[in-house]
């Protein structure tokens, strides 16, 4: 059976999100993200690239100490997996490029999809796009404005298709927080 799955790296998205809509990196602490409409958003633009139907969507962030309240919420989601890597003493993700490339090549592998929505940018994931692709799955890649800046070449040049989100479509789901006084 014909069927997608989307890969969503959320270090990726809030990283070059936040840029996007606030002209610099912030904090996750500083941004609110609307699962609800990034995910409906993601779906969208998955049967829009494939035209094939969704098997599920799987996001992959980083934790210190077990997941976040939303990302315990996002894991109970269905039609979703939660990956969790860990988080470095720079705040930053460890191990979930890793993750996100043993799903991608293990879904490959056992036929579990012919088409990956990728949102990503980390050169981390081109190995696993060409394993993924030596399988016979065409692999969609989904940058956040601009992402030429934010992609790594080698990566968008191995990907089948190539799609970037708009400022209006990230600013949909994802706000600075209020300062609260």
């Amino acid at each position: 059976m014909d069927r997608t799955a989307i890969f969503v790296d959320a270090g990726y998205l809030f990283a070059s999100g936040s840029r996007l809509i606030a002209g610099e990196k912030l904090a996750r602490s500083e941004l609110y993200l609307d699962y609800d409409v990034a995910l409906k958003l993601l779906v969208a633009l998955a049967e829009a690239l494939t035209g094939l139907p969704l098997l599920r969507t799987y996001w992959y962030d980083g934790a210190t100490s077990g997941p976040t309240p939303q990302q315990a919420a996002l894991a109970y989601r269905p039609n979703l997996k939660l990956r969790l890597g860990s988080m470095n003493r720079e705040g930053t993700q460890d191990g979930v490029d890793a993750l996100l490339v043993r799903d991608l090549v293990g879904l490959a592998r056992n036929r579990g999809m012919t088409d990956a929505v990728l949102l990503t940018g980390d050169d981390d994931i081109r190995d696993g796009v060409q394993q993924a692709q030596e399988y016979g799955v065409r692999v969609h890649l989904l940058g956040i404005a601009p992402a030429i800046e934010n992609q790594a070449r080698a990566l968008v040049q191995e990907a089948d298709t190539v799609r970037e989100l708009t400022k209006l479509e990230v600013s949909g789901f994802l706000k600075r927080q209020s300062r609260r006084e």
